[in-house]
């Protein structure tokens, strides 16, 4: 039997703000992630971290804001922090720590690697750092498919909960160049995190569905109506963010498509519960 999947929870960080729950404002606030002053400390969060590189550390500290925010709702059915997965979509990957990495061995020597800097030049490294913190159990993985890969990773997650293969997973992009004073990639203006909680949907939950993902790789894949205009990975993720915040406080059926330059693409259709069509729907993967 298939399973519907909801979005029971968003939570953003930009170089304009952070956001749980609320729709992200769009304002340039410059290249790197704000500063946020009221995150939670990370050894308050992860009492046996070691010397997690910054990227991790950001991730432990949205992604406990999204876990918060989850466990907070109170007429929700209860929640499992180990049947999470973690599937992140990036096109930056561990830029920043490979180029941190390269750095060290220019200046000091190649026999004076950072080995707490290397363990993060694998994408996965951060992800992995969630599940430490967190208490998160289930797989983890990161996607890329150009700079639509956060709403990539969030079609991914739908169509493994419809499945059965998962109960809720983590899901999302991530773009982060950020090195000391140097950023690390000159790909794209401004670096962003935006997480999402996908979860299999029952009866008494009342957020957003996710009724249909679609997504591919073609270069010459129709037009889709609306289109978002700006294709990088900052404006689609605030885009779903945003949808995501609407049809939870507000009826409606909306749709968000964003492709890459080099042909990959992904649409989804997210619509508030009331507005839930039970019609069979098409997904591919």
């Amino acid at each position: 039997m298939t399973v519907q999947p909801v979005l029971s929870s968003v939570a953003v960080w930009t170089p304009a703000g952070v956001w749980t729950n609320t729709g992200p404002t769009k304002r340039n606030g410059g290249a790197d992630l704000k500063p946020w002053n009221e995150a939670p400390l990370l050894s308050a969060i992860h009492p046996r971290a070691r010397r997690p590189h910054p990227l991790a550390v950001a991730l432990i500290q949205l992604a406990h804001a999204l876990l918060t925010a989850r466990e907070a709702a109170t007429d929700a059915p209860s929640f499992n922090r180990q049947e999470v997965d973690l599937l992140l979509g990036t096109l930056t990957g561990s830029t920043a720590a490979d180029f941190e990495f390269w750095s060290g061995i220019q200046s000091r020597g190649a026999a004076f690697g950072s080995p707490s800097t290397f363990v993060y030049t694998l994408p996965s490294a951060a992800l992995a750092e969630i599940a430490l913190a967190l208490g998160v159990r289930g797989s983890v993985a990161t996607l890329t498919a150009g700079t639509i890969s956060g709403i990539a990773s969030v079609a991914r997650s739908a169509s493994r909960i419809s499945t059965g293969r998962g109960r809720a997973c983590i899901c999302g992009g991530v773009e982060f160049a950020r090195v000391d004073n140097h950023r690390a990639s000159g790909l794209f203006e401004q670096d962003a995190i935006a997480l999402f909680l996908v979860e299999a949907r029952s009866a008494s939950m009342r957020w957003p569905v996710l009724r249909d993902w679609q997504s591919g790789f073609a270069p010459d894949q129709g037009q889709p109506s609306p289109r978002v205009a700006d294709m990088s990975p900052l404006s689609t993720l605030s885009t779903l963010a945003s949808v995501a915040v609407r049809l939870g406080a507000s009826l409606g059926v909306e749709e968000v498509f964003g492709s890459s330059f080099d042909g990959h693409w992904a649409r989804i259709t997210l619509a508030s519960w009331q507005n839930f069509d039970r019609q069979p729907e098409t997904h591919s993967p």
